[in-house]
This record gives C-alpha cells, structure tokens and sequence, in this order.
C-alpha cells in the first residue's frame, strides 16, 4: 500500500512538474519599441505679394509625426492585432513581419539605427489613421490608455489577447522633407 502510494504521488509530482515546464516554456516573451518623428516643411512659405504691394499670407504646412512600432516577440510564430492607443487615441493599424536586421531609419544624409535583433521574430506596427467613432477604450484597460504613451493589444491563434504598454515613445530626431 505505501509503495503504491509512494508511486501514485511520484506520478503526481511528475505530471505537475512536467506541466509547469510546458507551461512556462510556451509562454511568449512580446516586447514593444516605440519611436516617434516630426516631418517638417523643407522650406518655410513666404507671403504672396500681390501687384500694388498688398502681402497675401501663405498658411505653414503642419508638421506631420510618424510612428515606428515595432514588436519583438519569442515563441509566438503568428500574432494579431488587435487594438492600438497613441497618446490615448485609438488607430487602426497593420502589422508586417520584418526580416531584415538591423532596423535602420534613413533621415536624409544620417541613418538611425533603431535596435538590432537575433533570436526573436520582429513585427512593425504601422499606423493608418484614427479612429472617430467607438474609441473610448473599455474599463479593463482605460486605466493603461491612461498613463501611457503606447498600449497594443494583440491576439494570438487562440485567441489570447496579450496587453503590452510603452510608457513614453522614443523621440527621434525631426525630418526634413521636401
């Protein structure tokens, strides 16, 4: 009776260990970078000078920020996103799985070297447009939105949803377009 006990708890231990390891063995590791950059005008607009000597003033081209989201992801092959918060606005957004290494941001002359990467699969998040309607982020996580720059929520083929938050974006320095 003791032995087979002994054996039955053995075998239980075992099993528990076992699923522990699996367990944490197959949970994904998902890490965000974030980045920001200001286009500005290539050249400052001047008034219109009429004939007569009467100025027309010219409205300034508004800067336009870019994003550059990129989510670094071990053990996780296929993901989905899901929902994206900027500044506490919500956007619509794709994600592209990047293959070349290392992320390198071209700024005219000058490149930046955004990160560099080995063993883990890199997704670019990339902005299209925000959202108007049915933006205003849900209880469960309006508390995040709140106090962060960046909060991605993604899917997994099982449908897990994964939050993950940049608490400020990195500010690249601006651009000068044409």
């Amino acid at each position: 009776m003791h032995k087979s006990l002994f054996t039955v708890i053995l075998a239980l231990v075992g099993f528990f260990g076992y699923a522990g390891a699996y367990g944490q063995s197959s949970t994904p590791s998902l890490c965000v970078k974030a980045f920001e950059r200001i286009t500005l005008a290539g050249v400052a607009p001047s008034a219109e000078i009429k004939v007569g000597g009467e100025e027309k003033p010219v409205t300034s081209i508004p800067p336009k920020t870019e994003y550059y989201i990129y989510l670094l992801a071990i053990k996780m092959p296929s993901i989905q996103l899901y929902r994206v918060w900027i500044k506490q606005e919500l956007y619509t957004a794709t994600i592209n799985r990047v293959t070349s290494n290392p992320i390198v941001l071209e700024n005219g002359k000058y490149s930046d070297t955004l990160f560099k990467f080995e063993d883990e699969t890199v997704w670019q998040i990339k902005i299209k447009e925000k959202v108007i309607t049915g933006s205003k982020p849900k209880k469960d996580i309006s508390g995040k939105v709140a106090t962060n720059e960046l909060v991605i929520q993604l899917k997994d083929k099982k449908s897990k949803v994964y939050t993950r938050t940049v608490k400020t974006i990195h500010v690249l320095k601006p651009f000068a377009g044409m």
